[in-house]
């Protein structure tokens, strides 16, 4: 049974030559999938971005295809990975290394996402054969799948909420599990840093079963990642002045710096009344204020997913889908520091040589009274998804499909600073109950578990029930091929809980639900005028489609979205295609109703250089945030001027509005703070401290401790909460040029680049601000990525070369503005066909060896201070701190 059948060869090739970013750009050319992909020398074709192309990439518009060889010789342990390392996805945002940016600070899992072209982390709609995937209300972290249990990746890299409703406003990710398997497959690959810092290892097997009418697929994979510490890499430190930068040192320290009638004094390792005088004034001690931060998390994952499909009869067929996802994880932050308040009461006061005072400050890091903080937990998923697909007469199909998934993502920490406690400690005269902030070691160990035993528990329990019906065939003949529609009805049934305990350890979670339902109708449209019988010079091919979508929510409106595209083929070696819609994207329900209602105390990176500055966040609901809308249009062309080489070229514009733009993590956000005049997002001095006791005495919690205990020393307040800031428009070209070439019976040479080059990235951060330019700015979209690539097979052995390039940026948040270098770091893969070199038993066993980052590229240097969200020497969103890595693994079939 087929679906506008079409030999899997032609829709190959179709998506190879129309590939906006090669999929050759990370191994083989999509021309290798031909064998994995056909079943039966037929397939139901899915092309993802239409419901009505036979067979091609969406009309108007491109597809990145990654097939199996792409997947399998990229080297990255989960999805996420795989298609991150598309010069269009950017780190930014949604991330396990880097929480800086909008939407960071939902990431309480350390989970990724997919933020094509830097517009958004919530933008770029993932989908699972072409339907939704349930998730913790926020975003979906492709690694759900197993790498051997998917088939390919397409990435549409073009507004499709005509198509598939809310969040494609940049585009969408469709990962197609696997159906093709027959036979087992399994494999293993260990990798380490060169100083052995970091490693990763991953483990997996596949069974699959083809059948006279049909097919059963089960794979399973599982993947471990070591934490990568801060303290093993010299860029990640707070005194910057040997790298050209500045000093962000903290005087919070161990031992600490002692503030008495406004001047500091250094203290000893051990402070007592005996060297009472043996402090000097205006003194301090500084130090790295996150040693032992975690760079990457540690990460553990178990996937499994299965496909089947059956044909009952010559016209029904019965079809599903299902996975299985649990990963785990593990963050070490630094230890807490703070401004104690040090009263003259405490056992172990020591009153400095002419202090009359009844108390002091001191500014004070908890290095030795306690290990590294951490927060750890896991985020749960499966989904299952049964459906059917019917055969009419005239060549109409119908197919409906129900999905049921749950999620269960829960981050927690057990060792915050429990204020009062720390505070009747200060206070206490009695040795054994009293803290001693000095360095003596004092402090008993109970005093100390009392202090360290704030709990902080955030659970998100998700459901998802999704449906979907839907008719597609043609319509009738014309002279250029047959005109074909699609129309179908969905919906969606989502139900979230955001769960909540903090403080005492015995505190119970409470929880709020959140219920949201989506009706939705759509239709699409295929129009060929030229192609076939009436194919002419000038039009061999000319297409267009047009559709149109209605989504109704139970708690964000109602909204209309078309689309139109067209394809023109004036010579049979060049495309001219063109395409143009509006898009849209709902608020989620915790960017509505807030994951909670807090103030946190944290530290902002200084613009003007020195130490941090302490500051207050608040997040919390905004019942009247709104959807944010899009209008998307591009045209493009797809050339092949000789044969073997194919070029294409995309242009596009995203004009974005209303966007939902949250700041709870942006740590950086002083370097930006005249954008945000007027807002009320950042306020200073009394202005901040009213609103911040305002909140305070409205009853919103303070998590975290004022420096000394006192509102008068804070200066900063950022309101966290999402909100409608603005619009940005984004524009930029899109490219990839691959090329073949045969150097004999056994040498097969491939070469090819694709890229992004952005000629524009405008803000307003406000519905009435005026745009500004922020491209090229760090932790916003960059101006140039690309990655090139040569691939040699030669008999049994294949060599692979890439570079990655991220061009240089501006770094803003000092004065003055750092010129950030670029970033171009080379893989070496060589591959080892061993059956194709010795007669052995298993026919199909290779052999890996990898090197990444092969010239032990550092990161470019990065004048920011240290962050617990990321960053700090170098930027998390575009450099890896890995450094070289060394890899080997095997693969066999049978």
């Amino acid at each position: 049974m087929t679906r506008g059948k079409k030999s899997f060869a032609a829709f190959r090739n179709a998506l190879y030559c129309g590939a906006s970013v090669a999929a050759a750009c990370l191994a083989t050319p999509a021309m290798g999938q031909e064998q994995d992909n056909e079943v039966d020398g037929e397939e139901v074709i899915i092309v993802t971005g239409s419901r009505v192309s036979t067979g091609e990439a969406p009309v108007g518009a491109t597809a990145t295809v990654l097939g199996r060889d792409e997947i399998e010789n990229s080297g990255a342990v989960t999805i996420d990975r795989v298609i991150r390392e598309l010069p269009q996805v950017f780190d930014l945002g949604v991330s396990e290394n880097s929480r800086g940016q909008a939407g960071g600070s939902g990431n309480i899992t350390y989970g990724n996402s997919v933020n094509l072209r830097g517009i958004g982390p919530y933008a770029t709609l993932v989908l699972i054969d072409g339907h939704r995937v349930v998730n913790n209300s926020r975003s979906t972290d492709p690694s759900v799948l197993p790498t051997l249990g998917v088939e390919r990746i397409d990435v549409v890299a073009n507004g499709a909420s005509a198509i598939y409703g809310s969040d494609a406003v940049a585009g969408v990710v469709n990962i197609i599990p696997r159906r093709s398997l027959d036979g087992v497959e399994a494999f293993g690959r260990y990798g380490t840093s060169e100083d052995g810092a970091f490693d990763e290892w991953s483990v997996g097997a596949a069974a699959g079963f083809r059948f006279d009418r049909g097919q059963v697929m089960f794979a399973y994979e599982h993947v471990e990642r070591s934490n990568l510490s801060g303290d093993d890499r010299d860029f990640f430190v707070s005194d910057q002045t040997p790298f050209g930068g500045n000093d962000y040192r903290v005087t919070r320290c161990a031992p600490g710096t002692l503030i008495a009638n406004g001047t500091t004094y250094a203290l000893p390792d051990q402070y007592t009344q005996a060297n009472a005088g043996a402090i000097v004034a205006g003194t301090a001690n500084l130090c790295d204020g996150l040693i032992g931060q975690d760079l990457i998390p540690e990460q553990k994952y178990d996937s499994f997913n299965s496909t089947g499909t059956f044909e009952l009869t010559d016209w029904l067929e019965i079809f599903y889908d299902g996975f299985y996802s649990k990963r785990k994880f593990t963050r070490l932050s630094a230890r807490p520091s703070t401004r104690l308040t040090v009263p003259e009461t405490n056992a172990f006061f020591v009153r400095p040589p002419g202090f009359t005072g009844t108390s002091y400050q001191i500014d004070y890091s908890f290095a030795d009274d306690v290990d590294l903080t951490k927060s750890e937990g896991s985020a749960e998923s499966w989904q299952i998804s049964p459906g059917l697909r019917v055969e009419l007469p005239f060549d109409w199909t119908i197919e409906a499909l129900v999905a049921y998934g749950e999620t269960r993502d829960f981050s927690g920490s057990y060792d915050g600073v429990n204020n009062a406690a720390l505070n009747a400690a200060l206070a206490s005269s009695d040795p054994d109950t009293a803290f001693d902030p000095y360095g003596g070691g004092r402090t008993s160990q109970s005093v100390l578990d009392n202090i360290f035993n704030q709990i902080f528990l955030a659970p998100t329990n998700g459901q998802l029930t999704f449906y979907e019906a839907g008719a597609s065939g043609p319509l009738f003949e014309l002279p250029g091929g047959e005109v074909r529609l699609a129309v179908g009805y969905e919906r969606q049934e989502f139900s979230v809980d955001l769960g909540v305990a903090r403080g005492a350890p015995t505190n119970q979670i409470s929880f709020r639900t959140f219920d949201r339902k989506v009706d939705s109708v759509y239709a699409e449209m295929l129009l060929p005028l030229f192609g076939g019988s009436n194919a002419r010079p000038g039009f061999e091919e000319l297409e267009f489609v047009a559709a149109i979508r209605h989504d109704s929510y139970s708690d964000a409106g109602n909204t209309t979205n078309p689309q139109f595209g067209v394809n023109w083929m004036p010579t049979d070696r060049l495309t001219l295609r063109g395409s143009y819609g509006t898009s849209f994207r709902a608020p989620t329900i915790p960017e509505i109703y807030g994951n909670s209602n807090n103030l946190f105390v944290q530290n902002y990176q200084n613009p003007g250089g020195g130490a941090p500055i302490v500051g207050v966040a608040l997040s919390g609901p905004n019942l009247d945030l709104g959807p944010e809308t899009a209008t998307t249009w591009s045209f493009g062309a797809d050339w092949e001027p000789v044969d073997r080489l194919r070029l294409s070229l995309t242009y596009f514009d995203v004009a974005y509005d209303n966007q939902v733009s949250a700041n709870l993590s942006n740590l950086a956000i002083l370097g930006q703070e005249a954008q945000f005049a007027g807002t009320g997002v950042v306020l200073r001095g009394q202005a901040a401290q009213d609103q911040i006791q305002s909140l305070i005495d409205s009853g919103v919690n303070v998590l975290g401790a004022f420096p000394g205990g006192s509102l008068s020393n804070i200066d900063v307040f950022v309101d966290g909460r999402s909100r409608n800031l603005g619009k940005s428009i984004t524009r930029g070209i899109d490219f990839s040029v691959n090329y073949m070439l045969d150097l004999g019976p056994n040498d097969l040479l491939r070469l090819g680049a694709s890229g992004t080059y952005l000629t524009d990235y405008e803000v307003a951060v406000a519905p009435q601000a005026n745009l500004t330019d922020q491209l090229n700015i760090i932790f916003q979209p960059l101006r140039f990525k690309a990655r090139a690539f040569a691939n040699w097979d030669h008999g049994p052995i294949s060599a692979r070369v890439m570079a990655t390039h991220v061009g240089g940026y501006t770094n803003n948040l000092v004065t003055p503005s750092q010129d950030v270098d670029s970033f171009t770091p080379v893989d070496l893969t060589l591959t080892w066909r061993v059956a194709d070199s010795f007669a052995i038993p298993m026919a199909d066993l290779e052999l890996t060896a990898e090197v990444r980052n092969l010239f032990d590229a550092d990161p470019p240097y990065v004048n920011l201070a240290p962050s617990g969200n990321g960053s700090g020497g170098y930027d998390a969103t575009a450099a890896n701190p890995i450094g070289r890595q060394f890899a080997i693994g095997a693969r066999v079939r049978f």
